[in-house]
């Protein structure tokens, strides 16, 4: 059975994958036993004091052995591989032995922070000994361990907190695709849509209307003109709203281009996404765009304070839901 085994290495062994202990004097690699390390001890009369078992302990760990070693506020995780050896370019870890540490993907080693770790264990590694036996918390750790190695997290709060943005991701790109296909009960026409702005718009505080079809003339078009007015800053937005699936090409621009208003701010608002030329006439006019993500972004984010019949006309549960 697999042993669980505390070592205060050196952090710089870490990075080569290896535990450290000291007794610089002495090559625990040579030995085939403990017995035979600790009877040249004697005869080099080299004094261990209370460390025997500290050393019979290190040299010891079998490939398979659970390996923690703390570090400042948090523990790292690895599997000793057996693989003794001996250096004296670090202090303090002159005798290794051979531990792969949890990594992640980027090859950065796992930290587990202390707070996630039982009290009785977090209490325990306060310990003052260098190596020291944790098979009492073998259950806790070779979990801790298995979930990490997994690609999970050492806290059940992190995990939720993934899993929850995750989630909200599929949500949002769902609600896109639902808008864009015109799976949803909105009025048809780009009136429903218009409604849908504009309710957002009075949720961030403007007072909003629909200009008259001969408000403009020619080309020029728009669809909502908000308005917000505090201290310092008035705001007049005058904004185009395209109930898009694919690609919003720039016609939409030239209606804006072609309104000239130069204390009004311009947007494009389309639910699907614009190409790099449209972008480039849209800059070269001083017109913003917000495409499909950013305005699912802008839905979600309003999503709870959305109007009962606005909900339900876009399918929005009240439902909670578990991760």
């Amino acid at each position: 059975m697999a042993r669980v085994v505390l070592v205060r290495s050196p952090i710089e062994l870490a990075k080569i994958d290896k535990v450290g202990y000291g007794w610089s004097q002495m090559n625990f690699s040579e030995h085939p036993s403990d017995d035979s390390l600790m009877a040249e001890f004697r005869e080099k009369d080299v004094e261990v004091g209370r460390k025997g078992n500290q050393i019979r302990r290190f040299f010891n760990i079998r490939a398979g052995d659970l390996i923690v070693v703390p570090v400042a506020r948090a523990i790292l995780l690895a599997r000793a591989t057996g693989q003794k050896s001996f250096g004296l370019d670090v202090g303090y870890g002159e005798n290794r032995v051979g531990a792969e540490f949890l990594r992640d993907p980027d090859g950065t080693i796992k930290r587990v922070p202390r707070d996630d770790l039982s009290t009785a264990l977090a209490t325990r590694l306060k310990i003052r000994m260098a190596v020291a036996s944790l098979d009492e918390f073998s259950d806790e750790l070779e979990t801790l361990y298995a979930r990490l190695e997994s690609g999970g997290f050492s806290n059940i709060n992190s995990q939720h907190e993934v899993e929850n943005i995750e989630a909200i991701e599929v949500f949002k790109r769902r609600l896109l695709d639902r808008i864009q296909q015109g799976n949803i009960f909105l009025s048809g026409g780009g009136n429903g849509m218009e409604m849908l702005v504009m309710e957002l718009f009075k949720l961030e505080g403007y007072d909003v209307h629909r200009p008259s079809k001969r408000h403009y003339e020619g080309i020029a078009d728009a669809d909502i003109e908000a308005y917000r007015k505090d201290r310092f800053n008035p705001t007049k937005l005058i904004i185009q709203v395209k109930h898009h699936q694919g690609v919003t090409g720039k016609h939409g621009i030239r209606q804006l281009a072609a309104i000239d208003e130069e204390d009004a701010q311009r947007w494009l608002i389309t639910t699907a996404v614009t190409g790099e030329s449209t972008k480039a006439l849209a800059e070269k006019d001083g017109i913003q765009i917000m495409d499909g993500i950013d305005f699912v972004d802008w839905l979600f984010e309003h999503c709870q304070n959305l109007s009962v019949i606005t909900r339900s006309r876009l399918g929005l549960s009240d439902a909670p839901v578990l991760l």
